[in-house]
Formats: structure tokens, sequence, C-alpha cells
């Protein structure tokens, strides 16, 4: 395994990298990628990871690939001199922008998304927030229509709220060849036993390709109810309810306070009530994706089985994982992969479906 280094300006590489400690690749679904570099101090490391780490970012390839740009930088000088490098996917780069006052983009969820890149980061009105080298790639193809607004909101967090409602996810891709960064919205494929399209990837034990399961359902935050209010004051404020038809003791309220959504998107635009309110649900849908009931498998699965990772199955895939014992079936996301290269060799690990809350997560999300 080598990594590539190349210039951020002007795609020259400049290096390889194939003498590490550690290397530890992180590819998520649901939030940016990572990459973890442990390396000998060298003369080359020193220039590469602490004078010039503004400049520099990483891949794992050649062609259209993952790029990886330096979030922090340590430097150890005991028995051993080292530096421990931490990035970040190039998808970051959007967390570098705020969208711009309150901004509304309707329509096709794929063509919405791209709509905040291109406004904040592309093609900008101030062009010092042009990201250079930045362009929209190729579509996807996702069908699903939305309607979205945010207001002075961090550009990457709106973007993963979004995609986190729609299951779908983006990436900027590193394209060598173009010398140029594309901004592109995607979803895994569907390999669970839901579809009859392709061949189905089932991890279970009546397989033999399951080692041990965890399995956990955690309702502990989930809310199915939202109450939320937008803008106006008393008893003239516009309140709507989403889910209003769950009942009883199903029923799960939550509350959000949407006054940030204005229905005048300018001095000389005013919206219909119609269309505000279709905006406070699309609001109410997002905030209640962050509450949802989380069933998960914490599963230590053969990956030297029958199905194989990066030729049976990738990173964002969806499939199906069985128990028989409880009778439990979850067709769910493969939502990161961990690939670790050291001189023990290579170890590879995966997380499927959803993250049970840590009480740290639990925290902070009651902080925010």
């Amino acid at each position: 395994m080598e990594l590539n280094i190349f210039h951020l300006d002007t795609f020259e590489r400049l290096g390889i990298i194939d003498e590490f400690q550690l290397l530890e690749i992180t590819t998520n679904y649901k939030k940016h990628s990572e990459l973890e570099l442990l390396v000998s101090a060298t003369e080359e490391n020193i220039d590469y990871f602490i004078a010039n780490n503004d400049d520099i970012f990483l891949t794992a390839g050649i062609g259209k690939v993952r790029g990886y740009i330096i979030d922090s930088v340590k430097y150890t000088d005991e028995k051993k001199t080292t530096i421990e490098v931490y990035c970040k996917s190039l998808s970051s780069m959007l967390g570098w922008r705020q969208i711009d006052g309150q901004q509304t983009f309707r329509g096709n969820v794929e063509e919405v998304i791209r709509n905040f890149v291109n406004t904040n980061a592309i093609a900008p009105t101030n062009i010092n927030r042009k990201i250079d080298n930045l362009i929209l790639g190729i579509l996807s193809g996702i069908t699903e229509t939305t309607e979205e607004s945010y207001t002075n909101k961090e550009l990457d967090e709106s973007l993963w709220e979004i995609c986190v409602k729609f299951d779908i996810a983006y990436e900027i891709f590193a394209n060598i060849t173009n010398k140029r960064f594309e901004f592109i919205v995607w979803r895994g494929t569907d390999r669970s036993t839901e579809q009859t399209i392709r061949d189905a990837v089932i991890f279970s034990k009546e397989f033999d390709n399951v080692l041990s399961q965890n399995y956990t359902d955690d309702k502990s935050d989930y809310r199915n109810t939202v109450i939320i209010a937008g803008e106006g004051e008393g008893t003239t404020r516009t309140y709507l309810v989403v889910g209003n038809e769950n009942k009883g003791r199903k029923r799960r309220e939550m509350f959000v306070d949407a006054r940030d959504l204005q229905s005048s998107e300018s001095d000389q635009t005013k919206m219909s009530q119609s269309a505000y309110e279709a905006l406070l649900k699309e609001r109410a849908k997002n905030k209640q994706a962050e509450y949802a009931r989380v069933q998960s498998f914490e599963t230590d699965i053969v990956y030297d089985s029958q199905f194989k990772f990066g030729i049976d199955y990738f990173m964002g895939d969806m499939i199906t994982i069985r128990n028989d014992d409880i009778s439990v079936a979850l067709h769910t996301r493969i939502v990161t992969t961990k690939e670790k290269y050291s001189r023990k060799g290579y170890e590879l690990s995966t997380e499927f479906g959803s993250n049970v809350p840590t009480l740290l997560n639990k925290i902070k999300k009651a902080v925010k």
C-alpha cells in the first residue's frame, strides 16, 4: 500500500509514501471519511507534513479517487521521532463555507444539494468564496424530490442533514487526470434480500460467514411526531404537526424551533402560505431523521467468505444481516469501513446500520 502526495492547487505529484508504521483509512457513508497515518520523522516527511501540510492532499490511488486533506499533525520526539497525521476527506472542504443568508431550493434532491454547493462554493456571488478547482460532477440519477431551506449554517452539516433523510451520501473526488475536484451525490447499491435484480449478500450463522453478533434495538431517542414552529409571534406564529396520525402510546413528540425559516426570501419575494408550510414540513423531517429508532447488528463477519468486500459488496451498499435464533433480519447499509495497514498486515472491519448513541453523543445532542 502506498500514498500519493499532490499539490492542492496544481495537482502536481510531489511524492509517494510507501513506508509507514500505521495507516488507517475509515470510509463513511454518513459523514466525512478519515485517514490516519503514523510515519517516521524523516527530513522528507517533515517537509510534507509539517512545513507544507496546508498545500497538499493525499490519495491511495491514481485516476478519479477519494482524497484527504490534513486536519492536524502531531510531532513526537521520544525514543523515536514520529509524525502522526490526521486527515479528513476532500468533502470536508465544504465545512469551510457557511450558507450565506437564507437559501431555499426545490425539486430533485440531488439537484437541491448541488445547488447549495454551487451557490456557496463553486459560483458564489462573492468570488472570494469560490473553492478553486471544484466543479459539479455527473448526476447519479437519484429521483426523490424535496424543498430545503437553511440560514447561515455550515454548508457540509446542512448537506449531511439532507442526506440522512434520503439515505444518500456525497463526496468530493479528486480527478487527477483533469486536475479538478468533482462533487458527487450518490447512493450505495441494494444487495439485500428485499430486491431481486442482483445476487443478495447475506451474513448469518446459517451461511457460516459470521463469527459473532450483537443485536441492539434502541428507542431511547426515537421520535415520530414533530411539532414545528416557524415565523411569527404569539398567537400569530405558524405551527405545524408532522406525524399527527400517530396516537396513544405509539406517539412520541418533539418540538422544533424553525424561526430562522421566513416566508420572505428577499424584500421582493414572498412565498405562498402552502409553499412556506411545505418548507416547514421538510425541516421537521430533517430533524426527525436525527431521532430515528436505531436498530443495528454489531457483527463480526468472516471477510474471506463467499462474499468478498470490494468484489461482491462495497461501502455504502445495502446488505442483509440475519439471525435465525431471534428471528430477526436487518436490511442495512454498510455505513463505515475501516482498513488498517501495519507491520502486522491488513485488517478490515465494517459497521452496519445506525450507530447506537453513546452517552457522550446524547449529551452533545441535548446541548445542541
